[in-house]
């Protein structure tokens, strides 16, 4: 199954990527993540594992795949959560708008489900992981601009 959604923000992409860079840093600007720690690596090293405590009380570990400052963008897979798929690799990019110096976040991911599964999944994961956490990326760079 695939699934992406893409996002306006409204800011540079420079500044949005110094929020979102960090593989550790998502639970700053994501109000889903209740914490984020690295278990293994750093920051922005390949095969760094992070375990994140979701608000609801639920556990995701994740390592990171790729990573690029150039290209404004990281890669990870699920090592463990509680969602009903397996083989999940999803990548956050962000691309550059120069009209009005906006960023388009994209975050994409593709896995393996059962076929009863996937609308539960393209609500869990398209909405509320990708497109929510998108919106409140967006609202937390305009905080940081006040």
């Amino acid at each position: 199954m695939k699934i992406k959604r893409s996002v306006i923000i409204d800011a540079p992409i420079n500044a949005v990527w110094q929020q979102v860079r960090a593989f550790d840093g998502v639970a700053r600007w994501n109000p889903g993540v209740a914490s984020a720690a690295l278990e293994s690596g750093s920051a922005t090293a390949t095969g760094s594992i992070r375990r994140l405590q979701i608000v609801d009380g639920s556990i995701f570990r994740e390592t990171l795949l790729a990573h690029s400052d150039v290209e404004h963008f990281y890669t990870y897979d699920i090592l463990e959560s509680p969602l009903p798929c397996q083989n999940y690799i999803a990548t956050h990019r962000f691309i550059e708008i120069t009209d009005g110096d906006q960023t388009l976040g994209i975050w994409e991911g593709e896995f393996d489900c059962e076929p009863a599964d996937a609308a539960e999944l393209e609500q869990t994961v398209g909405q509320l992981i990708y497109h929510d956490a998108q919106v409140a990326l967006n609202q937390y760079m305009q905080e940081l601009k006040k």
